[in-house]
């Protein structure tokens, strides 16, 4: 019970510790004890009341306060103890020069908006030993700019610090709670460390978001106002998915969880299955669930017609889809509903085809490549840039922008996620690994605006051409090899093992030298279609070839092997493009009558020539 162990502590240490700030989760409500829900301010007055506080004041800078603090306006002669007696002067000097006997105006009222003026009612009734006081402070944050505080504010900073700090400790008092000062603040970095850091009479405590046992509790609560199919009319927490859909609620606010059930009620009644995709996504249908059961079997040789030459990688691609398609992805692990769909790490030589699949496998499971989201690694290289994944922190130059990475995913969740070249940032720049370690193991980023994206429905992919210059493409194991060379730069180069754990030996991805003559040709003839395609649509016309075998021996014959299939597209744009655009350059005036002809293409010792028919 996350939430129940906070608020726990903070039952302990009120009165105790002088000044206690809260941070974290505030913005929420909350079950108390007899399960009525409330929010965090009106949960700890009930608690101070319960401990017999003469007086409870809540306060903020929007609305001051609404509590009656007329008996708490003055207190011109405190009983305190000792040293930590302030007479007027003293006050004078903190709180202004007049503000220690002119707190109130001319009407005998006091303005409760103003930060110094409460501040010094705040001061005054800690001192006091003969009234028991507590003071919530909501939105703290606000209340100062940050660490480089103007003079107003550090004089008001000044005056909170005295307030906790002058009253000497009383061991012998019969009773153990004294007067106590709460601030409520969203993030605690945006209070001045100054005042809580090293203080022993202040304590910070953070609210956490509802734990498992604590949302099923909330979503008892309120199931009646889920407006939600069930199997044969049954309440929803009857339901015999009800686990799973409390597993599915991970990392949700108690607020979000009313908002679940609002937004059932809005949009009518659907399975909860889709509520979840439609609150989190802005989508119903869930394209996983879409899938098509004869397309995810027939998966091998609809990627196979993109990428030529590596039916092993295929076949790793067909065991993740179909274990994703199947719903057992991760049902290991207690967080399976956090992981991503898969995880794979392309390795081998450059151009053969880790980057042209990951774009096929967007393709088939979302229907778009645009679903693969690709960051070239080598643009990370330098210190701090991890920083443009996540966003730049609070006061630094595009703050506001977010981060590239989790704003990609905020827009587009359902995608496949390509980290290219990793090796080009792990090195000089370590640092970025660790964003990887928790997509990885929570399969959440939480970005620095604070807010969290999920990849539980993405597959990531990473590629690396370690080992290209140094494995033999004649050699008798080829793809053992380049498994051994990932091993020994994770575990030995960059010492960090636990992110290729996180990734699995099982998902390297071992990718074939391009040396077999069958396969260049037919990635040749593969790379003739959208040439042909396009062609077509932009002049109404058809590219033929009067020997094609002949042709696409003439292209490639030249293209190095070693670089795989690149270097094929290199020799098509330079022996074929080229020399095809020369051609229709010359017969510019003439392409619209010419509509609907063909453009033959005829191979020669001496090059290409080009004819219409």
């Amino acid at each position: 019970m996350a939430i129940d162990n906070a608020f726990n502590r903070l039952k302990r240490e009120i009165g105790i510790k002088r000044c206690i700030i809260i941070d974290g989760n505030v913005g929420d409500v909350y079950l108390n004890e007899k399960c009525q829900v409330m929010d965090l301010k009106t949960y700890i007055k009930q608690v101070l009341n319960n401990m017999n506080y003469d007086n409870v004041i809540c306060w903020d800078k929007v609305d001051g306060t609404k509590d009656d603090i007329g008996n708490l306006k003055l207190v011109e002669d405190v009983d305190v103890e000792g040293e930590a007696y302030l007479d007027n002067e003293e006050l004078s000097d903190i709180l202004g020069d007049s503000s220690a006997n002119t707190n109130e105006n001319k009407s005998g009222s006091i303005d409760t908006t103003d930060i110094k003026e409460m501040l010094s009612i705040v001061m005054k009734n800690l001192i006091n030993k003969n009234k028991k006081v507590a003071f919530i402070l909501n939105w703290a944050d606000f209340m100062f700019s940050g660490s480089q505080l103007p003079p107003d504010e550090r004089e008001q900073l000044t005056i909170l610090g005295k307030a906790i700090r002058e009253k000497m400790p009383d061991y012998n008092s019969t009773d153990v709670n004294e007067s106590t000062v709460i601030l409520i603040t969203n993030k605690l970095a945006m209070f001045p460390v100054a005042f809580y850091q090293g203080n022993p009479e202040v304590s910070t405590i953070t609210l956490p978001k509802p734990d498992r046992e604590e949302r099923e509790a909330m979503m008892r609560k309120i199931s009646y106002s889920f407006n939600v199919i069930t199997e044969k009319g049954k309440d929803l927490m009857e339901c015999e998915k009800i686990n799973e859909y409390i597993d599915m609620l991970n990392d949700f606010t108690n607020r979000e969880l009313m908002q679940l059930a609002r937004l059932s009620r809005k949009e009518g009644k659907m399975a909860f299955d889709k509520l979840f995709l439609l609150f989190k996504y802005g989508e119903k249908d869930n394209p996983w669930e879409k899938l098509v059961y004869s397309e995810v079997k027939n998966i091998k040789n609809k990627l196979g017609e993109r990428v030529i030459g590596q039916e092993k990688a295929i076949e790793k691609i067909e065991k993740v889809v179909i274990k994703a398609y199947m719903g057992m992805t991760g049902i290991h692990k207690t967080s399976s509903r956090s992981m991503p769909k898969g995880v794979l790490f392309f390795v081998g030589p450059t151009g053969v085809g880790k980057t042209e699949l990951s774009k096929a496998l967007a393709k088939f499971l979302f229907g778009d490549e645009d679903a693969c989201i690709r960051f070239d690694m080598s643009e990370y290289a330098q210190e701090n840039s991890d920083q443009k994944l996540i966003g730049a922190p609070p006061g630094y130059v595009g703050y506001e922008e977010g981060g590239q990475l989790t704003n990609a995913i905020k827009e587009k969740p359902f995608s496949v996620i390509l980290f290219d070249e990793i090796e080009k940032a792990a090195k000089p720049n370590p640092r970025i690994l660790d964003i990887f370690l928790q997509i990885l193991e929570d399969g959440r980023l939480t970005d620095s605006k604070g807010e969290t994206v999920y990849f539980s429905e993405s597959v990531i992919i990473f590629t690396s051409n370690l080992g290209a210059s140094e494995v033999d493409p004649g050699a008798v194991d080829v793809a053992s090899e380049f498994i051994e060379i990932v091993k020994k730069y994770f575990n030995k180069e960059i010492k960090r093992p636990e992110l290729l754990g996180r990734i699995g030996y099982s998902n390297i991805v071992p990718f074939n030298f391009i040396q077999d003559d069958d396969f260049r040709l037919k990635i040749a003839q593969s790379k003739l279609k959208p040439i042909k395609k396009g062609i077509e649509e932009k002049y109404h016309m058809k590219l033929a070839f009067d020997d094609e075998l002949a042709f696409i021996n003439y292209v490639i014959g030249d293209a190095d092997k070693s670089k795989g299939g690149r270097d094929i597209l290199n020799a098509l744009n330079d022996r074929l493009l080229d020399a095809l655009a020369m051609f229709l350059f010359k017969h510019k005036e003439d392409l619209v009558s010419l509509r609907g002809s063909k453009i033959y293409v005829e191979t020669k010792q001496e090059g290409l020539t080009f004819r219409f028919e």
